[in-house]
């Protein structure tokens, strides 16, 4: 669909055609970038209900992006659109109340919010709640169930929920100590792209813990986070050469 197609949708009304409009401006997608001008279109849309629109909207001022910050009202956008169903807001929203200096951080809303996300199948979300749940944030730890939203994180392809899990299991959080279990959590992390997970198990290649003691296999495993870009992999695996 050409430019001026959505732009035509988008002056006459058309909510997904407003909310087309306020990406590209906020991008400079075939545009001079102007996200004062993106804040307008998304604003168009959020007037007439669109969720989509408000979430975005609400992200322009609570970052201050072409417009003044504006917290309060970015607050109370995302809230529209997490109860409209938009499951960006609703992670957004647990953001807000977990991280984000200005905003009373209250962990019983971010958790709740979190949640709904999480429900949702937003996969970043199900890996919130598992940190929440198991360093205790406002409530006692609770290391089996954290686990549990990890596991859901890691099936749905999120590697650094791998990486908490083989943690876990590697310290013996939770679980009885397994080094063996970890690894293989690592090596799905890896395989997912973790170079956090490659680098782990180079280093438990080169101890021979979890895995069999292999300096190959070490140095395969550490030069792989080091072509991701881990300095932490690339300064070992210096070592390793000397």
């Amino acid at each position: 669909m050409s430019f001026e197609t959505v732009l035509k949708a988008a002056q006459d009304g058309d909510p997904d055609a407003q909310t087309a409009m306020g990406y590209l401006f906020f991008k400079g997608e075939g545009v001079t970038q102007d996200r004062r001008e993106a804040a307008r279109w998304f604003g168009l849309a959020s007037d007439q209900g669109n969720p989509e629109a408000m979430c975005n909207l609400a992200y322009i001022k609570a970052h201050g992006f072409g417009v003044r910050c504006d917290l309060e009202g970015a607050m109370a956008l995302y809230e529209r659109s997490a109860e409209l169903g938009y499951p960006q807001a609703m992670f957004n929203l647990g953001f807000m109340y977990s991280d984000v200096e200005g905003i009373p951080q209250d962990w019983e809303r971010a958790r709740y919010w979190y949640g709904r996300a999480a429900e949702a199948g937003s996969t970043v979300a199900q890996y919130r709640i598992g940190v929440i749940l198991l360093e205790g944030r406002g409530y006692d730890p609770d290391p089996k169930a954290a686990a549990g939203w990890f596991e859901k994180a890691l099936a749905n392809g999120y590697p650094k929920a791998g990486v908490r899990l083989a943690s876990m299991h590697m310290t013996g959080t939770g679980f009885p100590r397994n080094p063996d279990k970890a690894a293989k959590y690592l090596i799905k992390a890896a395989d997912m792209g973790s170079e956090e997970a490659m680098l782990e198990l180079g280093r438990m290649s080169l101890s021979g813990e979890g895995m069999v003691r292999s300096e190959n296999n070490a140095r395969k495993w550490i030069s792989k986070a080091a072509a991701r870009g881990s300095q932490e992999a690339a300064e070992l695996l210096a070592q390793l050469k000397r």
